[in-house]
């Protein structure tokens, strides 16, 4: 797999791009670098034709999810951990963040994404720190941003929303009429009808998604622990397939999203319709589509890296992005109506007093990066 990571000294002016070797250990995953080639970089951190990172946002308080409408408004979410404000969602305007839907019964918003209609979805896993998931309150809410009412709220079953869930991640398909959503508490991804409501555990207790990595390593803080399941997913461009990894996971896989919207298969039979989509890709949390490339957070090196989910030989597919800034845990993405791409870092593997400031993203695509 092709890799280049940053070298030198604080004003990053070279950088080294390396082959990685990534091997598990009993205690987890660390990586290894092997060979270095330098150049020179380029204004706004890039190199070449990559993108260059911009600084929106800062925040005292620990987000997670990014949404970014067809008119370019910019939402973000706080889910209720240790370090969180009165608010579960926000607006961000001019860089301050604006309280939003401040009357809706909100329990622990993980996730916010915008549909290509300019809808809000807001995803309530109901699961507070040591406690069980409560099926009766957690939900999948649509908003209409231009009057901020919350339109229709989808709620779940005890069968669907087991004590240790945790709705982590959700994308909405609205040519299927289907929403996708990962458990990253138990382990799975739930199929929801968008028509009916009905929801139900699509792919659950099998091992692609479940963790199988006891930790990750990072340089700065050193083992994290705490490792998740299911996690990140994204829609390929025709809709055809969803993308999806465990937090505590090297693997990417890819599943025929009509087997998940198939109520009447079996898990068993919905299992052979994934594929293996990359032979190792690090531990990352979320993740986005921008033509042709899969974007996601490269957390154990603080970095962001892109995947050709077109490549043919998929071993030769990833490549992490020459960006200048250290990103703590590169969290959620959104891919605004310009091409560019938001994401929000939300620093978890951090000692509480370490992670403020929390920040947001934005990467800039050069005009030689052209839709395929």
């Amino acid at each position: 797999m092709k890799r280049s990571i940053l070298t030198g000294g604080s004003d990053m002016k070279k950088w080294g791009r390396n082959l990685f070797g990534a091997a598990v250990f009993a205690l987890g995953a660390f990586i290894t670098c092997a060979g270095t080639a330098k150049a020179d970089v380029k204004g706004g951190g890039v190199l070449g034709d990559g993108p260059a990172a911009e600084l929106v946002a800062q925040s005292a308080y620990q987000w997670t999810g990014v949404a970014v409408t067809p008119d370019s408004r910019i939402f973000v979410c706080y889910p209720t951990w240790e370090n969180h404000p009165d608010f579960k969602v926000a607006e961000l305007i001019e860089g301050a963040a604006q309280p939003f839907l401040t009357e809706a019964p909100l329990v622990n918003v993980q996730s916010v994404v915008a549909d290509k209609e300019g809808a809000l979805w807001v995803l309530d896993a109901a699961k507070l720190p040591g406690q069980d998931a409560d099926p009766k309150a957690a939900k999948l809410c649509r908003v209409d941003t231009a009057t901020g009412e919350i339109t229709r709220t989808y709620t779940f079953t005890p069968e669907t929303i087991l004590p240790d869930t945790y709705l982590n991640d959700v994308r909405i398909d609205l040519s299927s009429g289907f929403a996708y959503i990962t458990d990253s508490g138990h382990g799975g991804i739930i199929a929801l009808d968008l028509a009916t409501g009905e929801a139900w555990r699509a792919l659950t207790d099998i091992p692609e998604v479940r963790a199988n990595l006891q930790s990750i390593y990072f340089p700065h803080t050193g083992l994290f622990t705490k490792m998740a399941h299911s996690d990140g997913l994204e829609l390929s461009k025709d809709k055809s397939e969803l993308y999806f990894s465990a937090l505590g996971g090297d693997c990417l896989y890819a599943v025929k999203t009509a087997a998940l919207r198939d109520r009447g298969k079996t898990v068993a039979e919905r299992q052979k319709a994934i594929r293996w989509a990359n032979i190792h890709n690090l531990p990352t949390d979320g993740m986005v589509l921008r033509d042709g490339y899969l974007y996601m957070g490269d957390l154990a090196d603080e970095g962001v890296w892109e995947f050709d989910v077109e490549a043919e030989n998929t071993n030769e597919a990833g490549t992490i992005l020459p960006l200048k800034k250290d990103f703590r845990w590169v969290d959620s993405f959104a891919l605004a109506p310009d091409g560019s791409i938001y994401f929000t870092t939300s620093a978890i593997n951090y000692p509480p007093e370490q992670q403020p400031p929390y920040e947001l993203y934005r990467l800039v695509f050069p005009k030689s990066r052209t839709e395929r």
